[in-house]
């Protein structure tokens, strides 16, 4: 029967003897296994040479992804910046050309003669108005009058002087023709006669006096009467009936409203061109569709340091009233044909949040930015005072698409006739 446990015999290491005793086993304990150790170091370094060939190789693989994405990136900004370069456009060469140059400013309607009234004679009442404010006066027109209690009373002393005067002077001439009679009948002497004329001489002076006295009186007396020193529309009256006249406060302030002044300002560039005696035409809102006349009466020799502005005059002939002091007026004045620098008004662009403009100009095959100043308008075409110079070429149809620098292929288009614009 076999055994219910067998046992595989165990091996049994020998150590051999040598002459200096008992040999020491190997390292791995199996002495015959000591040739068999050096494969399995081979086959570990061949293993850690393959880890290393696939690290180089997952390295040499990431570096190459990043040189073609690296590759790619420089393609398309290249692709960009040929896109840019082809942006194509229309452009306009500035030329110099003729404009009828205009002007349009605003200003305000004056009067040509506005005056204040002031009574003559100082703590007087003043008893009555004539007129109310809006009322149309004619110079020397009463429109006021003081109280004259006081000076009817002092008028008629004087006027009773002038009258007592003249009695007196009358008597004397009488009794003077009768003596000369008698005189010259030699029946009375000499004496007598110079007597009498001298009486008769001081009753002329005496009623010449009185009659001065009644002229300063009755020149008193008239200057209770408050006259209209202009003609002309009551524009205010600042005091009512019962006030106390005062020579120093105006009662009234009359303005002429038959001729208006137009007062406006011309920029210091246009300055040169305007001139006195040259024709304006004006709107003001209060007569819609209507349009009026005047002509430049004044033009001040200075310019405004803070505006860099000229002042005008402008006298307005309004015999019908329909103008009046204080209105609003839009002004158009017109210098006539002039050489200026020209540009269509399609290059304009708009500085953003101003009122300045600005215009993309081909260089060197790109778009620069200019900034300029425009003047006068005129059928699609605007002047250039300021940013350009004849010759330059300035982008008329695609610059939506630009901004300082961006490069541009002009294309070729048909040339702008300016003629039928």
């Amino acid at each position: 029967m076999p055994e219910p446990f067998s046992h595989r015999p165990r091996s049994i290491t020998t150590v051999p003897f040598t002459a200096t005793g008992l040999q020491r086993p190997s390292s791995n304990g199996l002495s015959g296994k000591n040739n068999e150790g050096e494969p399995n170091m081979k086959e570990q370094g061949s293993r850690e040479k393959r880890i290393f060939r696939i690290v180089a190789g997952c390295i040499l693989v990431f570096l190459l992804i990043a040189a073609v994405n690296v590759w790619r990136a420089k393609t398309r900004k290249t692709g960009s910046t040929n896109s840019e370069a082809a942006v194509p456009v229309q452009v306009f060469s500035v030329k110099t050309g003729d404009l009828d140059r205009s002007l349009e400013v605003t200003g305000d309607l004056l009067s040509l003669e506005d005056v204040f009234i002031y009574p003559k004679i100082p703590g007087k009442i003043i008893e009555k108005f004539f007129v109310e404010k809006g009322d149309y006066v004619e110079k020397g027109q009463i429109v006021a009058s003081l109280e004259k209690a006081q000076i009817i009373a002092k008028r008629n002393r004087a006027l009773a002087q002038v009258e007592v005067a003249k009695a007196n002077l009358d008597v004397l001439k009488k009794d003077f023709d009768r003596i000369k009679s008698l005189y010259d009948k030699k029946a009375i002497s000499r004496q007598k006669l110079d007597h009498i004329s001298a009486q008769l001489s001081a009753a002329k002076a005496q009623l010449k006096e009185a009659d001065a006295a009644l002229k300063e009186i009755d020149v008193f007396y008239r200057d209770h009467d408050i006259r209209a020193t202009i003609s002309g529309i009551v524009a205010d009256r600042y005091v009512d009936a019962g006030s106390t006249s005062s020579t120093d406060h105006p009662i009234l302030r009359i303005s002429n409203e038959a001729t208006l002044k137009l007062e406006a300002a011309v920029p210091e560039r246009d300055f040169p061109y305007v001139h006195k005696g040259m024709d304006v035409r004006f709107t003001v809102d209060a007569c819609p569709g209507q349009v009026f006349s005047g002509r430049v009466a004044v033009v001040y020799p200075t310019i405004d340091p803070r505006t860099r502005t000229a002042k005008l005059e402008i006298h307005v002939s309004n015999p019908d009233l329909r103008l009046r002091s204080g209105m609003f007026a839009n002004v158009k004045l017109s210098f006539g044909k002039q050489q200026a620098l020209i540009v269509p008004i399609d290059c304009l662009s708009r500085m953003p949040g101003t009122g300045s403009y600005y215009v993309y100009v081909v260089e060197d095959g790109k778009a620069c930015l200019k900034n300029i100043e425009t003047g006068a308008r005129q059928r699609g075409l605007v002047e250039v005072t300021s940013g350009l110079a004849e010759g330059d070429r300035v982008v008329i149809k695609g610059q939506m698409r630009l901004k300082d620098g961006t490069p541009v292929r002009v294309i070729e288009a048909s040339p702008l006739e300016t003629d039928k614009r």
